[in-house]
């Protein structure tokens, strides 16, 4: 017994706390309730990352940079970097911590690894084709796998060993594909009840119009579709209509084009490392869910999951 909720009811926000507490009630615990379909998992050094190979002809890799709980003794806390020749230099060696201007993030972006589980079983239960998965188990505080390697990891050497295997199985997967999409899954805390979309644009950027295909992290697909840049990154055939198809408010897209001066995450280093804006043929797009969203995981990864394989299938045969 799960959630009964519509997701129109989702999307709007209507008795989200009670649909936590019957998928409480019911199931238990959220963190312990997932369940995968994956095939056998790969593991890193000290099981910190993990592989889950997708199906033969799968066009999509997901991860989760920011989802994990292990805090292992081994590594220290990320603290705040440090000024050195006006630019941040991130090492726990270094004396004068500036937390104003070289501080680091170490919030866990909450239930997305789970959220990135279920939404890959569920584009297997749609397609048939089960996605890459990459997940890192380390927490936030021991790693930041969104992020370069110094402030990632402050050059600790287990840090570095789960940051260079979490970059390496999502080159893996990508090499597997050969051509298709790669998805960052993460969560914001924004007031605004909508899914952020990142392409490397900001929200300035979406504003005011100033969209060059070439610098945004889909540049590849870009060249090989017959619509205009602009219905796909947010069109009714863009990926952000395709979430609001099944109920989803997504920036940009449609409806919102862009965030209106509103809070947006446009994408980070995983998105311009793994995706096409300085070449080759995967594509990225970074999705950044609202808490209440990924509060209900369960119902939200249903949607979502079709959003994305609909997306897919047109773009990518």
């Amino acid at each position: 017994m799960g959630c009964q909720l519509s997701r129109e009811s989702v999307n709007n926000g209507v008795a989200t706390n009670q649909c936590d507490l019957r998928l409480q009630t019911s199931d238990g615990d959220l963190s312990l309730v997932t369940t995968s379909i994956a095939q056998d998992s790969e593991w890193g050094t000290n099981d910190y990352i993990e592989y889950q190979p997708g199906a033969a002809g799968s066009k999509i890799v997901l991860a989760a940079p920011h989802g994990g709980d292990l805090e292992p003794a081994n590594i220290p806390t990320r603290d705040a970097g440090c000024i050195v020749d006006l630019g941040c230099v991130y090492s726990h060696a270094c004396e004068d911590k500036d937390e104003s201007n070289c501080r680091v993030a170490t919030v866990k972006d909450m239930y997305t690894l789970e959220l990135t589980i279920a939404l890959a079983d569920e584009i297997s239960r749609i397609s048939g084709l089960r996605p890459h998965v990459i997940l890192n188990h380390l927490h936030r505080r021991k790693l930041d796998a969104n992020r370069d390697r110094e402030e990632a990891t402050f050059d600790e050497p287990d840090a570095v060993t789960a940051w260079d295997e979490f970059h390496a199985f999502i080159d893996r997967a990508k090499a597997s594909v050969g051509t298709g999409l790669f998805i960052d899954v993460h969560g914001h805390g924004h007031p605004e009840p909508w899914i952020e979309l990142g392409y490397l644009f900001t929200g300035l950027n979406l504003d005011l119009d100033e969209i060059d295909p070439t610098r945004s992290s889909i540049r590849h697909l870009s060249t090989q579709v017959n619509v205009t840049f602009e219905e796909l990154l947010r069109g009714a055939q863009s990926f952000g209509g395709d979430c609001e198809n099944e109920g989803y408010d997504a920036v940009p897209g449609p409806t919102f084009p862009g965030p209106n001066g509103g809070n947006y995450f446009s994408g980070g280093y995983n998105t311009r490392r793994h995706g096409s804006r300085d070449g080759g043929t995967i594509d990225a797009i970074q999705i950044e869910s609202p808490r209440f969203l990924r509060d209900i995981w369960p119902v939200y990864a249903e949607g979502l999951g079709q959003a994305l394989v609909n997306f897919v299938q047109r773009y990518y045969p």
